[in-house]
């Protein structure tokens, strides 16, 4: 798999609206459905729950969440040097555009001895949610991990 380059300023109208184009949800209320049912059997039995999902659902049998270093290995060797200059140009895309939004803190004294400030911190852990139904979308997993890197969150859970 090769990376495409469109420019947006070079395509007529109906080929915007054709890269624009996702899946239709076609039956929202069932996915609703089925998504209640799954996330109260999360709640109820926790990391059983997500190994007999993960089987029911992907074919998998996980004896460990964690990715290994070998299976992280294996999932770069995998990537073809086109498709690995295509995340690194997201990454430091998405990594350029968050570290332009940083806060910076502000103190300021209201009146003689009233000090205000306002300061932000990271949360201490976050869950990053990455859909990979019809169409797997790493850009996906770009644009929350690397805000959470950069706003300074020590756990992200993919």
């Amino acid at each position: 798999m090769s990376m495409q380059t469109f420019r947006w300023n070079e395509l007529e109208p109906q080929a915007r609206d054709a890269l624009l184009q996702r899946p239709a949800v076609a039956d929202d209320a069932g996915i609703r459905k089925d998504t209640a049912s799954i996330v109260a059997e999360v709640r109820s039995d926790r990391d059983a729950a997500l190994r007999a999902l993960t089987k029911r659902l992907d074919g998998a049998t996980l004896s460990d969440f964690k990715v290994s270093d070998a299976e992280l290995a294996a999932a770069n060797a995998a990537l073809s040097p086109e498709q690995v200059q295509a995340i690194d140009v997201a990454i430091a895309n998405v990594r350029r555009f968050h570290e332009a939004q940083m806060p910076s803190a502000i103190r300021v004294e209201t009146a003689p001895g009233v000090i205000c400030e306002k300061v932000s911190h990271a949360l201490d852990a976050v869950g990053l949610y990455v859909p990979a139904g019809t169409a797997p979308l790493p850009s996906a997993a770009v644009m929350l991990a690397v805000p959470a890197a950069i706003a300074g969150c020590p756990t992200r859970v993919l």
